[in-house]
């Protein structure tokens, strides 16, 4: 990124003496399983790393006990067990943002279900990674009837199945595809890796943060942790999406100086976000 666009966007991320918490936005992130409370955890740290004033961890019950002893005390927690307690709970606890997918099993039908009606009824930013963008597969044009300002996150494996392209043929001409899907959908697609791509069909941005030490279980849940967060301070979402995959990088490149590329886990870098944010003039 350039010098300006960093400057502009943490002038955002600056903080208003009369301020509380509801100005830097209530994150629901709906996650995670009996195998993998942990995604969920991530993203909720990576959300609150980054600034987020709430942060809600939305479980079904029968994982309650492992996703609360392996979060942090500040991760706030909702237990559900029908599609139609979540509805409530968005509409009624002022929900900024929303993320989907990370670590999250269910009955695939039914989860998919959920995930198309949350995108069709909610107008604020949703970010979909894992099980969220699977729910797509061969159907993706779905995704045009979306109310939500969406966002996806998919690595080459996803998104070669999202598209039911091989992944080599993504990789020769990587840049024109994610742009043409992002304009196809009208959406923000991430496609991660080196040199993670970011476009909305009309912008692209290429970024150069980051480090092969990231290539690790779980970083890109903290990933979608910290887009949830900075779409919460701008209108200008192309924007806060491009920042958090820079300082996502910067992050796992801050970790890699003093734990070595093979050291790095997902959860350094998400305790490292403030760092580098801080690092970065805030």
């Amino acid at each position: 990124m350039k010098k300006k666009e960093i400057r502009n966007f943490v002038l955002k991320l600056k903080r208003d003496t009369n301020s509380y918490k509801y100005n830097y936005g209530h994150v629901l992130v709906i996650a995670g399983s009996k195998v993998m409370p942990g995604a969920g955890a991530l993203c909720c740290l990576g959300a609150l790393r980054s600034g987020a004033g709430l942060v809600t961890y939305a479980v079904k019950n029968d994982f309650l006990n492992q996703a609360c002893s392996i979060s942090k005390p500040e991760i706030m927690f909702f237990v559900y067990e029908t599609v139609a307690e979540i509805f409530d709970f968005i509409s009624c606890r002022k929900v900024s943002s929303i993320v989907i997918g990370p670590g999250l099993k269910s009955d695939f039908n039914a989860l998919c279900g959920f995930i198309k009606g949350v995108i069709r009824s909610v107008n604020i930013p949703v970010i979909l990674d894992a099980s969220g963008i699977a729910c797509f597969n061969d159907v993706s044009d779905k995704f045009k009837s979306t109310k939500a300002k969406l966002i996806i996150t998919p690595h080459f494996g996803e998104f070669a199945k999202l598209l039911n392209l091989d992944v080599a043929k993504i990789k020769v001409n990587r840049e024109k595809i994610v742009a043409d899907f992002a304009k196809k959908n009208s959406l923000i697609c991430v496609l991660k890796g080196n040199n993670t791509i970011v476009s909305s069909g009309e912008k692209t941005y290429i970024n150069n943060t980051g480090t092969p030490a990231m290539a690790t279980a779980g970083s890109g849940d903290v990933l979608s942790g910290i887009i949830s967060s900075f779409v919460n301070v701008t209108n200008d979402i192309f924007e806060a999406v491009k920042f958090a995959v820079f300082v996502h990088g910067l992050a796992g490149e801050f970790v890699e100086k003093y734990k070595g590329t093979t050291g790095v886990i997902a959860s350094d870098i998400a305790e490292n976000i403030c760092y580098t944010i801080k690092h970065l003039g805030v």
